[in-house]
């Protein structure tokens, strides 16, 4: 029923359900990246292509979750979870049993595809089944689930790399999927169809997908020499399929993204603002455990107890710093957060190589400062800037372009330090620390400029009064 009715005892299990699955996405989003180092050894593979483990599994977000939140819209909610449960838990299993790089790669994209699924449907479900009372506390769990997972990912990454493989980083998650698809049969109430039930727009999902994978494959295979053709085709389809997309999109009368938003560059500075920044902190996330393991010689778990650093200091800080900025207002939150940002880069380009730990440890403050900082007022700044009937569109918008930039990021900060160290080719495993270090510093340095300039465009757009 619609916002419907679901209380005490049914209510909690279904948000129970949504924390889970919801913690499920945010930790497979994040304990990949410790591991990626041992995974690069063990495949004989150079650091930009085993970047394409976690970049891929974003790229199966932000080209379909979109698509998949239309198709839940028409009513089959609990169809799409369901479905996306058992696809990210089929996904997990041949994940860990891979025995070669391009099999892993095959069925991450599988992974992906589920975990698009269910990040699409649980909004949903809260939408649909909760009073509307009810709905912010839906929406915080979700956050919370996501928050929780995501900080837990690099520290469970790290120590079971260490006791047993990175295989079981991927097996954990069969358990755990099949434990929790009994309970959303019975928690999640039975799919309706919609009244104002709508086709899908199945020509911009697919050239949206098309845009998003040959745009992010030729940002990552750049540098390569052997690869110029490709990452000219790659870039020409990119092109080719965005010019497409925009054109279908604006002949629809119910597009699968309402284009109209883009026209109005308050949201424009502010949504790039948002992306850039969390391109920064994935491209970051990125390449840290490879520059622990290099040139301070951490195991996977060391790795990650570090990296936890982040994403803790974000929890603890991110609600009570939006609370503060809803009441003084948010530019200037947004504003420090990328100025924050850019000194963590900085300090990892120029101290980290000579002095290791303590550098590192204020690079990880500044990481996790930087999204407590932007998180709530960013994002509300995208959706105050999202004017007239377009904008109950900028939730759906900002959710494509945060997972766009983890994706972009991981796959740019790939393409920097291969083209800064010339590393292109070279086994992860026969790589110098110096030419390491080269590469590194060229993408740390990079990342504050990035920085610098979500500064700029953050300043540019003033609050809007209330």
């Amino acid at each position: 029923m619609q916002n419907g009715g679901r209380t005490g005892g049914s209510a909690a299990l279904m948000l129970a359900v949504i924390a889970f699955v919801s913690l499920m996405d945010g930790l497979d989003a994040s304990i990949v990246n410790v591991a990626l180092p041992a995974m690069a050894k063990e495949f004989g593979t150079d650091t930009g292509t085993i970047a394409w483990v976690a970049v891929i599994y974003f790229v199966m977000l932000a080209g379909l979750i979109v698509a998949f939140a239309r198709v839940a819209k028409n009513g089959p909610i609990k169809g799409v979870l369901l479905a996306g449960l058992a696809l990210f838990t089929a996904g997990s299993l041949f994940c860990g049993v891979s025995a070669s790089l391009e099999m892993l790669l095959a069925f991450r994209a599988v992974q992906g595809v589920g975990a698009a699924m269910m990040a699409a449907a649980v909004p949903m479900a809260c939408v649909r089944h909760l009073p509307p009372s009810d709905l912010g506390l839906g929406m915080g769990v979700i956050t919370l689930g996501c928050s929780v997972g995501f900080a837990l990912g690099p520290a469970a990454g790290g120590l079971i790399t260490d006791l047993i493989s990175w295989h079981w980083i991927f097996l954990i998650n069969v358990p755990l999927g099949l434990a929790i698809v009994p309970l959303a049969l019975k928690a999640i109430p039975a799919d309706e169809a919609q009244g104002d039930r709508r086709r899908i727009d199945v020509a911009g999902a697919a050239l949206l997908f098309s845009a998003v994978m040959c745009g992010i494959a030729a940002v990552e295979r750049a540098p390569y020499p052997d690869g110029s053709i490709w990452v000219i085709t790659a870039a020409v389809v990119c092109a080719t399929s965005l010019a497409a997309f925009v054109a279908v999109e604006l002949r629809r009368a119910d597009p699968l993204l309402d284009l109209r938003v883009f026209r109005h560059w308050r949201f424009d500075s502010v949504l790039v603002a948002y992306t850039v920044s969390n391109l920064v902190y994935m491209g970051m996330l990125y390449l840290l455990p490879f520059y622990m393991g290099v040139c301070m010689g951490l195991s996977p778990s060391e790795t990650g107890m570090y990296i936890l650093i982040s994403p803790l200091l974000t929890l603890l800080l991110c609600v009570p710093i939006a609370r503060w900025s809803d009441r003084t207002g948010r530019r200037a939150f947004a504003v420090v957060s990328c100025l924050v940002l850019m000194a963590g880069c900085l300090t990892m380009a120029f101290l980290a190589p000579g002095s290791m730990a303590l550098p590192l440890v204020a690079t990880l403050v500044c990481m996790g400062l930087m999204w407590a900082l932007a998180g709530g007022p960013m994002a509300s700044r995208i959706i105050e800037n999202t004017e007239g009937e377009s904008r109950e569109m900028g939730s759906s918008i900002m959710s494509e372009f945060i997972y766009l930039g983890g994706a972009l990021g991981t796959a740019l900060f790939a393409m920097l330090f291969t083209l800064g160290s010339g590393s292109g080719g070279i086994s992860f495993s026969d790589l110098p620390p110096d030419l390491f270090l080269d590469g590194f510093v060229f993408a740390s340095v990079a990342g504050a400029a990035l920085a610098a300039a979500t500064a700029v465009l953050s300043l540019a757009v003033r609050d809007q009064r209330t």
